[in-house]
């Protein structure tokens, strides 16, 4: 095996074995033997040629590219068994493969790792294959060896990450069943929940269905603590459950106010282990129950595996949480609604587009209601010594849009109007507060909200004095406010109607009057009451006004 002069192997005459039968070159005197020797010299694949009947088989050629593939020159192969290719990261697998032909006189193609003369390993695709004598002897084996790092190292990259494709496919399958459970469970818990306990109580039984347990917590800002409050799995325990609240910035040693001070500060599901091995638990997660700007409380959520916990569960749960907290936000809005005992707050900001609209008119203005029947919410607002003309042409190109006005009068008039971007009525919403009255005079504007609980009054009113230039709480008072039954408010309704007024509504109502075509007209309801049929009109005017003034008014 010499670059140089091939090492022409003297003795019997040789012939091929191609697996079993024996086979001849397609020419044989064609072609001298100078250009055979010539041919397996230069060719690009590294060729070799063992002797089979001398013990340990050692070489007896090795050509140019087996030199450039290996780096031992021919001087040095020649003589010896080609395992000194072989070393501590060479497999026994192949080896075995190529010793199991070589004894049963057979060719294989294997791909093994093997060692340059400088200690680099690479991939080498080893062809060998029998050449016999002409008695049907196996006399010597060829081998031919490429080097295919580059090929094995791509493919071994495709087969890492299939794997890890499949491993991560896995995964989500795993996740999604066992996440099925608990996703349905916490959204039908806050779609069917008619109270804020109701639903906190299914949603910790959701989540201790899947998990070690949960519980959720109210957020205190003035104490700034979290209150435990429903809990489910084994923290549903006297002894589990610990203290009763968990304070914002408080014990950094331990993970639970660890994750609970970070969920309330970045509004972000927060994990960290659990070392006490007093409990099931072996890590905790936190996920922050918040609806825009208002900061409801924490759900914190326990795992028996650390697992558990990673980045496609994470988003499941800061997923939850915004459910959660949305559930929680429409409850407290209806209860700032229904309730008896709500706090009213009175605050001022001298930055709002309203202000800058009565600054350029040089006006105040009152708020008279709602209007939900077009595609953004609108407000109907009394301005006093304006006239529709300037009410409009002061709109134009500001945050104000003036979609009506329904009446102008000399002392002002009465103006549909909503604000573009109105951060101030998302922050309410956030706050489950409901809007009661705006007065906006001298460049300031004063509003009086409700809100169901002080938690969220206290919340909003930080809100509002931290983000608008001129904030300021002017009045902060507990309310009572009973609800009036429907007999109650018809029996005051009846009280207001005069006997004409009643009488004129209830023949109206009886008769037919408000269907169409009318069952009986005007003037058979005025002949009926022995008044002309203005008078009637005017009657039941006023009727259907202190009517409609009560249901609107309350």
């Amino acid at each position: 095996m010499s670059e140089g002069p091939s090492s022409r192997v003297e003795g019997d005459p040789i012939v091929g074995d191609a697996g079993g039968g024996t086979t001849t070159a397609a020419s044989t005197d064609a072609v001298d033997e100078v250009l055979k020797t010539r041919a397996m010299d230069e060719a690009p694949v590294g060729i070799t040629i063992a002797d089979a009947r001398e013990p340990d088989m050692p070489l007896v050629y090795a050509n140019a590219a087996f030199e450039r593939i290996t780096g031992y020159p021919p001087e040095y192969a020649v003589g010896r068994n080609c395992r000194f290719l072989q070393g501590e990261n060479t497999r026994d697998e192949p080896v075995a493969k190529m010793r199991a032909a070589i004894e049963n006189d057979t060719s294989t193609t294997v791909e093994l790792r093997n060692y340059r003369r400088d200690g680099e390993l690479f991939w080498n695709e080893v062809t060998i294959a029998p050449l016999r004598d002409d008695d049907g002897e196996v006399a010597y084996y060829v081998g031919f060896q490429q080097e295919v790092s580059r090929r094995k190292t791509a493919e071994q990259a495709a087969a890492r990450r299939a794997a890890r494709i499949e491993r991560e496919r896995a995964a989500q399958e795993l996740l999604l069943d066992r996440l099925d459970g608990v996703v349905a469970e916490v959204t039908s818990g806050v779609t069917e929940a008619r109270s804020r306990s109701a639903l906190e109580r299914r949603v910790v039984e959701g989540l201790a269905a899947t998990y070690a347990g949960a519980w959720i917590g109210t957020y205190q800002p003035a104490e700034e603590a979290v209150v435990r409050g429903a809990a489910a799995g084994w923290v549903d325990d006297d002894e589990a459950t610990g203290e009763e609240s968990v304070a914002v910035g408080g014990d950094r040693t331990d993970p639970v106010g660890v994750v609970v001070t970070r969920a309330v500060t970045d509004r972000q599901v927060w994990i960290r282990a659990c070392t006490d091995p007093t409990t099931p638990a072996t890590a905790v997660a936190a996920v922050p129950l918040h609806y825009g700007d208002a900061m409801y409380g924490v759900a914190v959520v326990f795992a028996e595996n650390n697992s558990e916990f990673d980045e496609h569960e994470r988003a499941v749960l800061r997923s939850l949480g915004r459910t959660v907290a949305t559930g929680i936000n429409s409850l407290e809005s209806q209860r700032t609604l229904r309730s008896e005992d709500t706090i009213e707050l009175q605050f001022t900001v001298m930055r709002h587009p309203l202000v800058d609209l009565a600054k350029t008119l040089d006006c105040r203005l009152a708020y008279r209601g709602n209007v939900a029947d077009r595609d953004r919410p609108t407000s109907l607002f009394e301005l006093s010594d304006a006239t529709t003309e300037a009410v409009r042409a002061a709109a134009d190109g500001t945050a104000v849009t003036v979609h009506a006005v329904l009446f102008e009068g000399e002392s002002g008039c009465l103006v549909e109007l909503s604000v573009a971007d109105d951060d101030l009525r998302g922050l309410l919403a956030d706050h489950g507060a409901e809007l009661r009255d705006v007065h906006v005079d001298g460049g300031v504007a004063r509003f009086t909200v409700d809100v169901a609980r002080e938690s969220l009054a206290r919340s909003l009113a930080d809100t509002i004095m931290e983000r608008y230039e001129g904030g300021d709480l002017a009045s902060y008072r507990h309310t009572e406010r009973r609800e009036e039954t429907r007999p109650e408010f018809v029996a005051r309704l009846r009280d207001e109607l005069t006997d004409r007024q009643y009488a004129a509504l209830m023949r109206a109502y009886t008769g037919g009057f408000f269907e169409w075509p009318h069952e009986a007209t005007g003037d058979d309801l005025a002949e009926a009451m022995d008044v002309c049929r203005s008078t009637f009109h005017e009657h039941l005017r006023a009727a259907q006004r202190k009517l409609i003034g009560a249901i609107l008014d309350r």
